[in-house]
């Protein structure tokens, strides 16, 4: 009976807190909503633009002209590699191959070619299998030999083999740092208000602003140090690679997308007086996150209405800048659309969260 008299107190505590009780129940209903709605219903068909730089004169002369197009995927030809991968960075093409220049020599000789097929770093799934089609194409080109001769190679746009850790290592990266800095500002305030120790920290003569700054920046060293963990892993075991620019740019991206978030944890915190019900909050908001913005698997096989609300999250911009950074090794000219969405998703949430402020000091 006595066991039953604790687990009643315990249950009556947690119900006195509302918000604790509506968010522990919004929690399963909308993961089962998004996972029930979040996959394709169908698969193995994908529609694009395809992206051909051609070394081979004899092809640019000839074949180019008759390569078939169909209602889903149109060729495009550039006229250097850079020009491939700007377009794979930009989205106009979901798949670049690069054609050498003996390929219509080994064609026509019967020999076994290769084409470099670059999966786009946005949906590599994709990229994959629209390389594949793009085989078949020329298989149905010339004699019937064609087919079996041509052979796709998976590269990245630097020449290193195809990883499929080099799209969810950005990701990755992104989503470790930010939500490091949502759950771990919201807990240790909101710890140390149930405990009665920030009221000590008050009373000293250290301004509130910088107590809550510098618990701010431990959250944010901490989230960042984490994603570099995730960056040197993923180099020294998994082959992701990256150069000096792009590494550069990958530390400024993961600044920004933990800054981005810090006005979100000043609001949970100031909102929420215990430690319980802030980590629920956070955990609804951040756990479906990982799914809408494109972190395992891409936003492009998803359905249109799901896509909407991926776009919603700066989780998304974060990772695909991260992806572009990481795998094109392409600078400002194609992330600055996802760079402006961080810097006014942390503008617009520090300002909400500095009417909130002055709750969470005078609680």
């Amino acid at each position: 009976m006595r066991i039953w008299d604790i687990a009643w107190k315990d249950l009556k505590t947690f119900l006195r807190g509302k918000t604790r009780v509506i968010f522990s129940i919004l929690m399963p209903i909308i993961m089962m909503l998004m996972l029930g709605f979040i996959f394709p219903k169908t698969g193995g068909s994908y529609s694009g633009n395809i992206g051909i730089y051609s070394q081979d004169l004899i092809f640019n002369a000839k074949v180019e002209k008759s390569l078939p197009a169909t209602a889903t995927n149109k060729m495009i030809f550039y006229n250097s590699k850079q020009d491939l991968i700007d377009a794979l960075a930009s989205g106009k093409i979901m798949v670049g191959a690069v054609i050498p220049k003996d390929f219509s020599l080994s064609i026509a000789l019967n020999r076994p070619v290769t084409m470099d097929v670059i999966p786009s770093p946005a949906n590599p799934q994709a990229g994959i299998m629209m390389g594949q089609v793009l085989v078949g194409m020329f298989g149905q080109e010339g004699a019937s030999n064609v087919k079996q001769n041509v052979q796709s190679n998976l590269i990245n746009a630097d020449g290193t083999p195809f990883n499929y850790y080099d799209f969810t290592v950005p990701g990755l990266m992104a989503m470790i740092a930010i939500m490091s800095v949502m759950t771990g500002l919201a807990s240790a305030i909101t710890r140390e208000r149930e405990l009665g120790t920030l009221d000590g920290v008050m009373v000293t003569p250290i301004s509130r602003g910088s107590i809550v700054i510098g618990k701010v920046l431990a959250q944010t060293i901490r989230g960042f140090v984490t994603a570099m963990i995730i960056l040197a892993i993923s180099w020294l075991f998994f082959g992701v690679h990256f150069t000096g620019i792009s590494l550069l740019w990958t530390i400024f991206l993961l600044l920004l997308g933990t800054f981005s978030f810090i006005g979100v944890g000043v609001m949970i915190t100031a909102a929420m007086k215990e430690q319980e019900t802030a980590m629920i909050t956070m955990t609804t908001i951040t756990f479906p996150m990982m799914f809408f913005s494109g972190v395992f698997f891409p936003i492009q096989q998803m359905p249109h209405f799901m896509q909407y609300i991926a776009y919603v999250f700066p989780l998304t911009y974060a990772a695909d800048a991260l992806r572009n950074v990481i795998t094109l090794n392409v600078g400002w000219n194609f992330i600055w659309v996802d760079v402006v969405v961080l810097v006014g998703f942390a503008l617009v949430t520090s300002l909400i969260a500095t009417f909130t402020f002055q709750k969470l000091t005078q609680d």
